[in-house]
């Protein structure tokens, strides 16, 4: 049930933090069921230095926690409820608080260490709503069909049969049905509203998917009880289906249509029993052909600049603090001689290193062009033909405030960089 899971295959593998952010999840709540509190406190306190939802989740363990026999809110319940002080209740206050310093000790430990090695508090980055605004908003339900598509919709009906059985024994459930249903509230709520950088992508939701699979399981069990003398006959046709929908991977094959050609009439729609391997997407490909270009007719001393993550990683550049300043600077700041590899990608979504910063400024010159093999017709901007272009600085002419009033945004400019 979890391994075919449409979407399970095709993101565990990548470099996504939603991985270790899903072991860390289980791996939690495992340790709580087996009532190794602080081990699940330490897990859950770990989420929030993976990904920022984290945060959320940690503040959710510790109330589920504190509801649990022996648990400062269960005694506070009890006192309400039979109007008398509940036996053992301060003592429950302190069993919490040690609880407490369990889940909060991975944040404080790295936040102190940050501190003494940078000099602040990474913390605050906690309060940062709106990071960037590149990525928009949807609509509340945005996540649903994204997420049918990825568990598959055999394992959708499956765990929706589940979610059903299940309510009547909420109970040993409680901690799952607390954190996994928030989960997906927490994140269309803030695709909704646009806020924290909410990209709307479904592979925010993978996390989620062995949660999925045990309500799958669960409501493959009750199914099955229903078939009698068929019951071998039903268990056999649903397990080919599962097996089947894991294997086609419906959603992986329609996105990685090339959809331009299809539209072009120069392409066909090509589906299979089995989803093929991810093919290498256009502007990556040109990337590594920019690389191989760059290596062959320029010496290694040369400093490269992209924002497309195969160039960082080719380079080795993400462990450098040196390329890191060079490729935070302003254009103008940056040496001549720096071959800078740009994309529509990345590149356009910041002003500082657009299309037109490089072309309405006399110290860059194209040096060579990788152009897209069905560029849009809607798209009519000047760079519209191109997937990849390097640049090479060939002087230093130009002032940032000359080159950056004629695009219009010297203020801008100025008040972020100057």
């Amino acid at each position: 049930m979890l391994i075919f899971q449409s979407w399970f295959p095709e993101l565990s593998y990548p470099v996504l933090t939603q991985t270790p952010f899903m072991l860390f999840w289980i791996l939690g709540i495992w340790l709580a069921l087996k009532q190794r509190y602080h081990l699940a406190a330490l897990s859950f306190g770990y989420l929030s230095l993976i990904r920022h939802e984290g945060i959320i989740l940690t503040a959710l363990w510790g109330v589920w926690l504190s509801c649990q026999s022996g648990g400062f809110l269960r005694n506070c319940w009890e006192t309400i409820r039979s109007k008398k002080l509940a036996p053992g209740l301060w003592k429950s206050l302190g069993r919490d608080s040690l609880y407490g310093l369990s889940t909060i000790a991975p944040i404080v430990i790295y936040n102190v260490l940050a501190l003494t090695l940078y000099g602040s508090f990474p913390f605050g980055v906690y309060f940062e709503s709106e990071p960037t605004t590149m990525y928009g908003s949807g609509t509340l339900y945005h996540y649903v069909p994204l997420m049918l598509a990825g568990v598959g919709y055999v394992t959708s009906i499956l765990a929706l049969v589940g979610f059903w059985v299940i309510r009547k024994k909420a109970t040993p459930w409680s901690l799952l049905l607390v954190t996994y249903v928030s989960y997906f509230a927490l994140h269309s709520i803030v695709f909704w509203r646009g806020a924290f950088a909410s990209g709307g992508y479904y592979h925010f939701l993978m996390p989620m998917a062995p949660f999925v699979a045990l309500l799958a399981a669960e409501g493959f069990a009750r199914a099955s009880e229903y078939f009698n003398t068929k019951k071998r006959l039903f268990m056999m046709v649903t397990m080919a289906l599962v097996v089947f929908q894991g294997l086609h991977m419906n959603h992986h094959q329609n996105v990685y249509q090339d959809w331009q050609g299809i539209h072009r009439g120069e392409a066909k729609f090509g589906y299979s029993v089995c989803a093929p391997p991810i093919q290498q997407g256009e502007i990556h490909a040109h990337m590594d052909a920019a690389l191989d270009w760059i290596h062959a007719e320029y010496t290694n001393d040369r400093p490269i600049v992209a924002k497309h993550i195969a160039v960082k990683i080719a380079l080795d550049q993400a462990a450098s603090k040196e390329q890191q300043a060079l490729e935070f600077s302003p254009l103008y700041k940056m040496p001549v001689g720096t071959l800078y590899i740009w994309d529509p990608a990345y590149c356009e979504q910041e002003n500082r290193i657009k299309y037109a910063s490089f072309t309405r400024s006399e110290d860059w010159q194209v040096v060579k062009v990788f152009e897209k093999k069905y560029p849009s017709k809607e798209d009519t901007s000047a760079y519209a033909p191109f997937s990849v272009i390097v640049f090479e600085k060939v002087s230093a002419k130009d002032t940032a405030d000359k080159v950056y009033e004629e695009l219009g945004e010297a203020d801008k400019y100025n008040s972020i960089y100057k």
